[in-house]
């Protein structure tokens, strides 16, 4: 499963570290947008381990994409080496 995590955080030690943990499971799309290849099962453990990163002060939006969004999805501009979601 894709899922898609986008977030907008004030706090620059919360901020790196966020990025960080979501840099080693995925692949960067802009500077606080990844995307990210989990197993069904892995969903919970990865929306827990952000809670216990950001709290409840941060916002932080995660979108699971279903196969048909992920046919549907294009990339405009050039395509980036590994980039795998498009």
């Amino acid at each position: 499963m894709t899922c898609i995590v986008a977030y907008d955080i004030s706090n620059t030690r919360l901020r790196g570290k966020l990025s960080r943990y979501l840099a080693k499971l995925g692949v960067r799309l802009q500077k606080s947008v990844f995307a990210i290849e989990i197993e069904r099962h892995a969903f919970k453990r990865l929306m827990n381990d952000i809670h216990r990163i950001v709290g409840d002060d941060e916002a932080v939006a995660v979108f699971r994409l279903c196969e048909g969004c992920k046919k549907n999805a294009r990339r405009l501009g050039e395509p980036d080496v590994g980039f795998y979601v498009f």
